[in-house]
């Protein structure tokens, strides 16, 4: 299957120069807001600038940012995202350890910022008119389900908020008024499980 070339596939490399707080909330920005540069990127995160443009310049080293030339006046630098979006797959247990420990304090990194979103929308909350609030939705659904049907329910998902992302894409401006949404969800074995399960399994 080919790579969608707005999608970037995390490898072992790539990892290092991601792996980091401040590094994946400038790229989040950077995807979702459009380019900024490392002054305004400081005011939005309370960084200094040269923490920003530091790590920007470690982003860009690895491929997931870049200059964007037409948007600067004078001493002015905008960066802007390569990809739309990053894919990670979890390392295999042969990997070597440096490997695996980079995957986990990626996707520990991510656990994080997935928090504070969640943390950040309850505290805006009470300012959103209350046919937004309607729509937001934190839920939970615990499924015995095998790791095929897993697999699958992830692919569906996906395929799900794909569609509906090219549709944002392409529909007009016909008045109705819309919001960046965010979509988050996860899919994972419900704790206290893990020694009880099948010994050799």
């Amino acid at each position: 299957m080919d790579t969608d070339p707005r999608e970037v596939v995390l490898d072992a490399r790539t990892l290092r120069g991601v792996a980091h707080p401040l590094r994946l909330r400038l790229l989040g920005s950077l995807r979702h807001e459009g380019p900024q540069t490392a002054t305004q990127l400081a005011a939005r995160f309370g960084e200094s600038s040269a923490s920003t443009s530091y790590h920007l310049r470690t982003l860009a080293q690895h491929g997931f940012v870049a200059d964007a030339p037409e948007l600067g006046r004078g001493r002015e630098r905008f960066w802007r995202a390569v990809h739309r979006s990053s894919q990670f797959d979890v390392p295999e247990p042969g990997a070597p350890e440096q490997e695996r420990a980079l995957g986990e304090a990626y996707l520990r990194t991510i656990a994080r910022l997935y928090a504070d979103n969640i943390e950040q929308s309850v505290t805006e909350l009470d300012g959103w008119p209350h046919e937004w609030v309607r729509a937001s939705t934190m839920s939970d659904l615990t499924i015995r389900m095998s790791a095929d049907e897993a697999r699958r329910l992830n692919e569906e998902m996906t395929a799900l908020l794909e569609r509906y992302r090219e549709r944002a894409e392409d529909t007009p401006d016909d008045g109705v008024e819309r919001v960046a949404m965010t979509t988050q969800f996860q899919i994972f074995p419900r704790r206290g499980q893990l020694e009880s399960r099948p010994a050799g399994r």
